[in-house]
């Protein structure tokens, strides 16, 4: 048997394997590359991929060096361009919208309100229709978007398998969008009747878009050979939540926004809104996260996996504890029951289990080291969440002795707090992690390369521990609320160097996809159905009279060829005039061959 041109080893990146074999792309796209990285592939090792994408390292490097002893000639379609779907790059949208999001009316809309809190030295001073618009924009634009981007993109990879129906996610973006939008504004509107309605149906677009989402997201997993893994449950979970919670606030924003009085809309608010929080918090962006976390981190850093009974067992301590802390909050506004408000610590004290349960195992006092031992950018992101996570937690354990030693029934700063540790501290220190994990591979940067997000990092967690001291003690001194507004610029700012930046890589990925795009690569030694037609009569400008003797004359206008046949490939055009595909495609190989034969006949 013949030997590889060149060694195949764990630590060999991407780039530097499909350079030299081609043809291993077949056997990347069978376990989820497709078009990650570009015409390039990402800039990770073979070990990365295989730990990412749950793959056994041994059997993908025998399966590649196999591969590699075979000439190219042997895979023509490994040789060919590489197809970019939809969902290759969906993602996207959803990340720029998202960055766009929370840098206007989600994080920098927060920002302002809080500067007007501490001249008013009053929570209550900002209108209640007003605190939802921004709760709405970060939740549904900032948390939600990047929830589906994410799963878009990574959950039918670490299937290995391709979305169902692609498409449906530029549907699910443009719904998403507007009904964002809409709400947001019809929120903060609140007054006329106009209002209600036009927020009514804007949650509704916002409620079909997410329950698309959803479906497709499931019927792409139960396609797939992919087990029913505790991770998976944990997305699922998230996703239930993601749907329910939606419903929940069309209809909250409904009783609110047509409550007869002032006294009836206190009653909604104080009643549902909490449940509605802890819905959205720790059902769908606390459980997705855990999730993820559960199937990556093992995958990318030195930890340990979480055993799958462990996981498991969590996962149903959790639900317990969320639905719970729903149940128990509403039955005690409607009964006044004290045991309903006691039972309350009960479900806190199972998301305190649960997410120990989880995270423990890590030990994430210890620095996160990357596959190949290095510690990388992201990694401070992801502990520093974590305790961010435990602060919550723990303040959400300390809320009756708080409330005791205030002297207080109910503390708004206290409570707003723990949200905004949890929120701010947790989700959001998460997103800006995993991004710059992923997203600059997924674009076919070297993320050793790139800024370390020293800045972006410090901000925000010096902002977020302002906010959530400062806050806090504005019950003990109302000095404090000189000082609170200070907290949010520091998170703005924060975010906006990090969303710059990784919007400048996404730009530089899709820029550098287009200008692989617009120029075929070096003839290959044959030709195959995924290839382009345009590439084809680039290579092989005698193939034109192949494609017109099988039907395609109109391949001649000069019109067609430059638009029409840049995005159609072979197999495609066969398909629509309906000419048989392995008939052009040996009719196009002579031409090959006899182009080939000339070429060493005339060689002197």
């Amino acid at each position: 048997m013949s030997e590889p041109q060149f060694k195949i080893d764990p630590l060999m990146r991407l780039p530097d394997l499909l350079l030299g074999a081609p043809q291993a792309r077949a056997v990347l796209n069978r376990y989820g590359l497709h078009g990650c990285g570009g015409a390039n592939g990402p800039a990770e090792s073979i070990r990365f991929f295989a730990h990412a994408h749950g793959v056994d390292e041994a059997r993908l490097l025998g399966e590649l060096r196999q591969l590699a002893m075979t000439p190219a000639t042997a895979e023509p379609i490994a040789a060919g361009p590489i197809e970019i779907h939809v969902d290759d790059a969906i993602y996207r949208r959803f990340f720029t919208a998202a960055i766009a999001v929370v840098l206007t009316a989600g994080g920098t809309w927060g920002a302002w309100m809080l500067i007007k809190i501490g001249v008013a030295r009053s929570f209550t001073d900002v209108s209640v229709f007003e605190i939802n618009a921004h709760a709405h924009a970060q939740i549904f634009g900032w948390v939600g978007l990047f929830i589906m981007g994410f799963a878009y993109q990574a959950f039918p990879r670490k299937w290995q398998t391709r979305l169902v129906a692609p498409r449906v996610a530029v549907v699910v973006f443009i719904f998403m969008l507007i009904g964002l939008i809409a709400k947001s504004i019809s929120l903060y509107a609140a007054g006329p009747s106009w209002a209600a309605v036009a927020a009514f149906w804007a949650g509704t677009l916002e409620l079909l878009a997410i329950t698309a989402f959803a479906i497709q997201i499931y019927l792409t997993f139960s396609r797939s050979l992919a087990r029913f893994e505790p991770w998976i449950g944990f997305a699922m979970a998230s996703l239930v939540f993601f749907i329910g919670q939606a419903a929940f606030d069309v209809w909250h924003s409904w009783t609110t926004m047509t409550a007869a009085s002032a006294d009836q809309l206190i009653w909604y608010v104080s009643t549902y809104q909490s449940p509605l929080r802890d819905m959205q918090i720790h059902g769908m962006a606390m459980l997705m996260i855990l999730g993820v976390n559960i199937r990556l981190l093992p995958g990318i850093y030195q930890v340990p996996p979480v055993p799958a009974r462990r996981a498991w067992s969590a996962l149903i301590i959790l639900l317990t504890g969320i639905v719970s802390e729903v149940v128990f909050f509403i039955a005690f506004r409607w009964t006044g029951n004290a045991a309903a408000a006691a039972a309350l610590f009960a479900s806190w004290t199972l998301l305190a289990v649960g997410v120990t349960m989880i995270a423990l195992p890590w030990k994430l006092w210890r620095p996160l080291r990357d596959l190949d031992g290095q510690i990388d950018r992201s990694g401070k992101f992801i502990r520093t969440a974590y305790l961010w996570l435990a602060v919550s937690m723990g303040m959400l354990l300390l809320l009756p002795a708080y409330l005791w030693a205030a002297q207080v029934p109910f503390s708004h700063a206290y409570f707003g707090a723990i949200r905004h540790a949890i929120t701010v501290g947790f989700i959001s220190l998460m997103i800006m992690g995993f991004s710059a994990k992923v997203v600059p591979t997924l674009n076919g940067v070297d993320p050793r390369g790139l800024s370390q997000l020293w800045g972006p990092f410090l901000l925000i967690n010096l902002g977020c521990f302002l906010r959530v001291t400062l806050q806090t003690w504005t019950d003990w001194h109302p000095g404090a609320f000189n000082f609170v507004g200070v907290s949010g610029a520091l998170e703005v700012a924060a975010l906006a160097w990090w969303g710059m930046g990784l919007i400048g890589i996404m730009r530089r990925g899709k820029r550098t996809a287009r200008s692989v795009d617009a120029k075929p690569s070096s003839a290959p030694s044959f030709i195959a159905a995924n290839h382009r037609i345009a590439d084809v009569l680039a290579w092989f400008p005698s193939s034109e009279e192949v494609f017109a003797r099988h039907g395609f004359a109109s391949i001649s206008n000069p019109i067609l060829r430059n638009t029409v046949a840049k995005q159609v490939s072979i197999a495609q055009a066969a398909a629509m005039r309906g000419v048989d595909l392995a008939t052009l495609i040996d009719d196009l190989n002579t031409v090959v061959t006899s182009n080939r034969s000339c070429d060493t006949c005339c060689k002197p």
